[in-house]
């Protein structure tokens, strides 16, 4: 009986909060919204990179592809045992150059050399003692100068407007920062300023990208809508310099991107409310998913470690030093329904095999968020044809045709990952099982590996 009563609960927080993700980005048009650009922006972009031997040169074209001119890109070299740091020297010919640092400085280890490309004068290399992705991350910031820092892993490949567009969204001086769309890239095809998606990809990058247009495009727009976005992706942020230092950087954790978010929200909440994040669906980037189910597991079961990490470190500051809505969230979309209910589901069907007086209801109440799922999915297709992703109506049909296994099979094997993620922070907060990248991006005007 309680279990039932759990689960009926659950069921009701998940429509709930579900129908917000559908409704708000249907009626979210942020085209109308679209202020003059008064200013023009300096970015400084800034890449850490561990053993990224095979993707680094794909980061870089995107980068040279860039409409907005007033960047510059930072690599930062983490201590790479691979040929990450032999790749750079041959595609840019670089040589040791000082800039001043900053006295005061965020913390991170030690700077051995820093160089910079003699064929892109605006391209520099941090060659540093290996201290994890967030410690990188504090040292680029640190060297950079330009007002506006963009985090980017190394597996990124820059929309050629991306720029651009982050350079629009900060014209409103109370964005302290905005998370960019995050794309899948094995999932496109074509040339760099004329990608096209498409569905002729294995099983496993299927659901991850249309997990990855319906977290982007639904859930992170309506998240910003009502000021409530629980992370800004790794893959691809924004932020002003002068907030980072305001709020010390990166924290050494394994899930640096949530962290930072948080830090954000709670920053904002003590400074008076008047600062904001935002979402700019129209600033891209492209990564790379994993291609096997081993891969994913790492990955997966590395965000929920993440995830449970933040949970933890900021459990004083719910509905205190975070706003209502962000905690709402946070705490009821991200904890209970994301991650609780997933043991819930899981042991379900154990239980209701010996106790058959709620298998009936929790039948329906299957039937019923399977129906929501493939709805949600439909909705993303056409949310995601107003972003300019459209699919030819073969693809269309392959989605439909993919849903069910989406629903029935990926939905429930990455149920086990959370559980597992969950389960394993307690045993091993910290460890890092990086999955291995390919770089096999077959686009014209980058690199085919």
């Amino acid at each position: 009986m309680l279990l039932l009563l759990v689960t009926f609960t659950l069921f009701i927080a998940f429509v709930l909060f579900q129908t917000v993700y559908i409704l708000v980005p249907l009626f979210k048009n942020e085209k109308k919204k679209r202020v003059p650009i008064n200013r023009q922006h300096s970015f400084s972009i800034i890449v850490p990179a561990y053993n990224e031997e095979k993707v680094i040169e794909n980061c870089i074209h995107g980068y040279l592809h860039q409409a907005h001119r007033d960047a510059e890109l930072i690599i930062v070299n983490d201590g790479s045992i691979d040929s990450t740091f032999d790749v750079l020297k041959e595609l840019l010919d670089l040589h040791i150059y000082h800039r001043p640092g900053e006295d005061d400085g965020l913390i991170h280890k030690e700077v051995i050399n820093v160089f910079r490309s003699s064929l892109h004068p605006s391209i520099y290399v941090l060659d540093k003692v290996n201290g994890g992705k967030a410690d990188a991350l504090n040292a680029g910031i640190t060297f950079s100068r330009n007002e506006l820092v963009v985090t980017l892993d190394a597996d990124s490949i820059l929309g050629e407007d991306a720029l651009v567009e982050m350079n629009a969204a900060f014209q409103d001086h109370r964005v302290i920062a905005c998370g960019g769309n995050v794309l899948i890239s094995q999932a496109f095809s074509g040339e760099i300023g004329n990608l096209k998606p498409t569905f002729t990809i294995p099983n496993v990058i299927r659901y991850q990208f249309l997990q990855y247009l319906t977290a982007f495009l639904l859930h992170k727009r309506a998240q910003a809508a009502v000021g409530a976005i629980t992370v800004i992706a790794g893959a691809f942020g924004t932020f002003r310099r002068e907030t980072l230092f305001h709020i010390q950087g990166f924290r050494s954790t394994i899930g640096e991107d949530m962290d930072i978010t948080l830090k954000l929200h709670r920053w904002i909440e003590e400074n008076g409310r008047s600062s904001r994040i935002a979402f700019v669906p129209s600033a891209v980037c492209y990564t790379e998913c994993p291609d096997t189910l081993k891969s994913m597991f790492k990955q997966r079961v590395r965000w929920q470690k993440a995830f449970i990490d933040c949970l933890i470190h900021y459990r004083s500051s719910y509905f205190t030093r975070f706003s209502w809505r962000f905690s709402l969230f946070f705490l009821v979309d991200q904890f209970i329904i994301g991650t609780l209910n997933a043991f819930t589901v899981i042991a379900a069907p154990v239980v209701f095999i010996f106790r058959h007086d709620g298998m009936t209801l929790f039948l329906l109440l299957g039937l019923t968020a399977v129906l929501l799922f493939m709805y949600q999915s439909i909705i993303t297709i056409y949310i995601s044809r107003l972003h300019g992703i459209r699919f030819s109506k073969r693809d269309i049909i392959r989605i439909l045709c993919f849903l069910p296994v989406e629903i029935g099979v990926y939905r429930m094997i990455n149920l086990v990952f959370v559980v597992y993620g969950t389960l394993s922070y307690f045993h091993q907060p910290q460890s890092w099982d990086k999955f291995e990248r390919t770089g096999t991006v077959g686009w014209k005007g980058v690199k085919r590996a």
